[in-house]
């Protein structure tokens, strides 16, 4: 028998996954954990969900402009377009604590739920050494998956990067440093 990579594993659980009505399941789509995971993780971080309703704007979308790699690009000082690679190369995998594109925002909390046990295993595999969770959302994700898995991981929790854009812009560099903090 063939042993399938932590990238696949990670991937079939969300292809078979059925709990939610969604629109599409990005990391299907863009088989991030196959072309995007760096050879070694340090950073686990977990944002939110992909974009709601029927989108292209997703960040490993890299055929279409999406708002969260054009603040990242501010925020680590490089081009939109680099910014998959840099986070490669310096060790961060950015994931999502809802995995799928949810109809619309309002769906977010049930799925967020539904979705922890992915989240879960995505951790038990993956095994970061430290989690940066952005958003209400995710830091509860985040919470409930170590607590499953019994873990003690640092998690650095701070406020999505969309959020900050528009509502606390001059804490945008701190982001930064949040990222790239054990990283280099």
């Amino acid at each position: 028998m063939i042993r399938m990579s932590v990238g696949s594993y990670i991937q079939e659980v969300i292809s078979k996954c059925s709990k939610c009505l969604v629109v599409d399941k990005p990391p299907c789509v863009f088989k991030i954990y196959e072309r995007y995971l760096p050879k070694e993780l340090i950073t686990l971080v977990v944002s939110e969900s992909p974009p709601p309703g029927r989108k292209q704007d997703y960040i490993y979308n890299l055929e279409s402009r999406d708002r969260l790699r054009r603040v990242l690009g501010e925020v680590l000082g490089i081009d939109e377009g680099e910014v998959i690679n840099y986070l490669m190369n310096h060790g961060i995998f950015w994931s999502t604590a809802v995995k799928c594109r949810p109809i619309s925002k309002s769906y977010l909390r049930g799925m967020r739920r539904n979705c922890v046990y992915v989240l879960t295993e995505e951790i038990k595999r993956l095994r970061p050494k430290r989690i940066v969770a952005l958003g209400r959302y995710a830091w509860e994700s985040v919470d409930e998956a170590l607590t499953k898995l019994n873990l003690r991981i640092n998690v650095v929790k701070h406020y999505h990067p969309l959020y900050l854009r528009r509502f606390m812009k001059w804490k945008l560099p701190k982001l930064r440093s949040i990222l790239l903090s054990s990283n280099s």
